[in-house]
């Protein structure tokens, strides 16, 4: 029997060393790494970042879990199954925990969706603005190289940005098919510190306050509702902001029709240094980047490009005359 009584947990663990290894990595390359690469192609995102935000914490548990095995079945060859039974209370204990730890965060996602939901109702113009904006937000954090924390720190902020919209003195606003009155312009510029109060109340969210207090913030200091400038300016916030207006400039609204890609280009580079943040207009100006954020534009030009490449190359006929 090859976990005899006498052998050590040492001996077992460092002859099942190398197999578990392997084992492990046979995983990971198999199962994560080739599923983020998928992924990746799939939307044209970068795969290291999908396998980064995907896998660490399932590596983590993996590591752990791997030579726990070994433990447990070294303590029932020992000591009998008695002692894995006591054993197994506490791990079934742990987890239940960690199972209603993920289910609270699925709740409280869930929550957050219907609050969205809730407020784009009001606008009919605006119906899927906010995820857009926390997807295209997700984006640029990725391409600026943020940890996985910042990053779904920046995701969750664009999500909710627009959240004090909720208030009740927004509603005619919002419904309103022409453009606003100077007053009521006064009123909306009310919503990011509106927002933020609302988060300021969710214990676990305080920590996206500055970013959802700060999206109407300008490069140059002429945004509101502070005034900040440059780097003072939150960079959640500062990523929000130019997810937020990619998303306002390629959607209808009643005083202007939506902006092609080559014209939003041409709004952030004229508006680079002063209503946006220079270093992020280079990230999403980048050949890249640009292309996840547009990927049908690009796609359809690419498609142009080959539908026009053979209608320029004469046929062999006409070459030959």
């Amino acid at each position: 029997m090859f976990f005899d009584r006498a052998v050590s947990i040492e001996e077992v663990l460092l002859a099942n060393a190398l197999p578990s290894t392997a084992l492990l990595a046979t995983f990971l390359l198999t199962n994560s790494v080739l599923v983020s690469t998928a992924i990746g192609l799939s939307t044209n995102e970068d795969t290291f970042a999908i396998w980064r935000a995907n896998t660490l914490l399932t590596l983590v548990h993996l590591v752990v879990a791997v030579p726990s095995a070994f433990v447990i079945a070294w303590i029932a060859a020992r000591y009998g199954p008695a002692w894995v039974a006591s054993l197994s209370l506490p791990l079934f204990g742990m987890r239940q925990l960690y199972k209603q730890s993920y289910d609270l965060q699925q709740v409280n996602q869930d929550l957050l969706e219907l609050t969205i939901k809730a407020i784009e109702a009001r606008d009919p113009y605006t119906s899927g603005h906010s995820r857009r904006v926390s997807e295209m937000a997700e984006t640029i954090s990725r391409a600026m190289g943020l940890n996985q924390k910042l990053v779904e720190e920046v995701r969750l902020a664009g999500l909710l940005h627009d959240v004090g919209k909720i208030h009740e003195a927004f509603a005619p606003i919002l419904r309103k098919p022409g453009k606003l009155t100077e007053a009521e312009w006064e009123i909306m510029k009310t919503h990011p510190a509106l927002g933020a109060e609302l988060v300021q109340t969710v214990s676990h969210l305080r920590k996206l306050v500055p970013s959802v207090r700060g999206h109407h913030e300008n490069w140059d200091g002429t945004g509101y509702p502070d005034g900040l400038a440059g780097e003072k300016i939150p960079l959640g916030a500062r990523i929000i902001t130019v997810a937020d207006t990619i998303d306002a400039l390629t959607t209808d609204r009643p005083y202007r029709a939506a902006l092609g890609p080559a014209e939003v280009r041409a709004e952030f580079v004229r508006c680079r240094g002063a209503q946006f943040d220079p270093a992020i207009c280079d990230v999403i100006l980048s050949a890249d980047v640009w292309g996840r954020l547009f990927p049908d534009a690009v796609a359809s030009a690419k498609d142009t490009t080959v539908r026009l490449g053979r209608r320029v190359r004469p046929a062999p006929s006409a070459q030959a005359s």
